[in-house]
């Protein structure tokens, strides 16, 4: 017999995935920033400006993997938040208009995201 699982433990499961994509892409970040720097400082050491410019770029990669990562925190926190009015919802209408209502916020692409 298969036990069904409590709204709190698939909230834990969903935000411990997305820790995972979340530490990547800090990760990814630190990288681009260390690498351009890098680049950039030896362009600068061999007074080379195309070298100089291809670190400026690496390091500018920084912002996406910022902005990814900063998204995903946020959908961790709305999951985690969800929690108490999901366990006082009264019937399944109410849960389902919730979530969608969530889901329409939280992970639509916005341009202001």
């Amino acid at each position: 017999m298969t036990r069904q699982r409590t709204a709190k433990e698939l909230i834990d499961d969903a935000i411990r995935e997305n820790s995972t994509a979340s530490f990547l892409l800090y990760c990814f970040a630190i990288a681009f920033v260390c690498v351009g720097l890098a680049i950039l400082i030896t362009g600068v050491v061999k007074n080379n400006e195309f070298i100089g410019l291809i670190g400026a770029l690496s390091s500018a990669m920084f912002w996406p993997a910022m902005r990814s990562a900063r998204k995903t925190r946020r959908e961790n926190i709305s999951i985690r938040l969800l929690e108490a009015p999901l366990s006082k919802a009264a019937t399944s209408d109410e849960a389902a208009k919730m979530l969608q209502g969530l889901f329409e916020n939280i992970f639509s692409d916005t341009p202001g995201d």
